[in-house]
């Protein structure tokens, strides 16, 4: 449910980015779909990158709590430990929750898993009189391009934080860094919008001033950046078929996918501030 112009519009162009029925139907995985092994913990992290100590800094000096809203293998959140005494992941994908799960056991930390979508999991737990309770902060990472009703998210994410909320996203559609192969492959133009500028708008729409930063972004994951790891990503984005692997490494090799080199980072007080 959408209440400000802000919001529709944010809405109306990420359903832009639905992909036509004729060429899903030709797509051996789903194209939307992630590996659970990109968004795994490993050395290329940096717990000094901007992106944590943003978060760091709201949190109690004698350590608190967490909330890591689309936790993947707990990148996103990990790093905040020790300062961190406990952290709640939340997802839909059992794969991302198992590979957080054992990053967190890993290093010691003290973790609860959630599985399901936000919000819609934490309003069920409390009609079903069992309620998640709010953490110190709750980070968001690279989430908001899958939510096309991004006020009520936006909303739930603020209720949940008692100190502050941290959202990080790429300055324009993560699946962009696609769009020369989409033309190149299946003739395809895909949309320009949304972009970071317009999640600020429906934020600022909400009543809620962020704080914004520029930085530049981490390292992806060892697996992420292996050629390998890179053609089958092409593969499940662009929906072809195996059996054109070759055709997809030759591409590549002049066409690499425009990733961005920097992120947004924004940061508001939590509901109880």
């Amino acid at each position: 449910m959408t209440f400000t112009e802000a919001g529709q519009h944010w809405s109306e162009q990420l359903l832009s980015w639905a992909i036509p029925d004729e060429i899903i139907a030709q797509a051996e995985v789903p194209p939307w779909a992630h590996d659970p092994k990109t968004f795994a913990v490993d050395e290329t992290l940096d717990p000094t990158s901007p992106i944590f100590e943003l978060a760091r800094e709201l949190l109690p000096l004698e350590g608190g709590s967490v909330m890591d809203v689309g936790c993947g293998g707990g990148r996103s959140s990990l790093p905040l430990a020790p300062r961190a005494k406990h952290i709640m992941g939340v997802d839909e994908n059992p794969a991302m929750l198992a590979r957080f799960q054992q990053a967190a056991d890993e290093a010691g930390v003290s973790f609860t898993e959630i599985h399901g979508r936000f919000p819609d999991v934490v309003i069920a737990a409390t009609k079903s009189g069992q309620p998640v309770q709010p953490c110190d902060v709750v980070v968001c990472h690279h989430v908001f391009f899958n939510v096309a009703d991004l006020e009520p998210f936006i909303v739930a994410l603020t209720a949940m934080a008692r100190l502050g909320v941290v959202v990080v996203l790429p300055q324009r559609h993560p699946l962009s860094a696609w769009n020369e192969g989409w033309k190149h492959f299946w003739n395809l133009d895909r949309p320009l919008g949304p972009t970071a500028q317009d999640a600020i708008a429906v934020i600022r729409g909400l009543g809620i001033e962020p704080e914004v930063f520029v930085v530049e972004r981490p390292p992806m994951s060892l697996h992420a950046e292996d050629p390998a790891s890179l053609v089958a990503s092409a593969r499940r984005r662009l929906c072809l078929p195996a059996h054109r692997d070759a055709e997809i490494k030759e591409w590549l090799r002049d066409h690499p996918p425009a990733f961005m080199s920097d992120v947004v980072v924004l940061r508001w007080p939590g509901g109880l501030s």
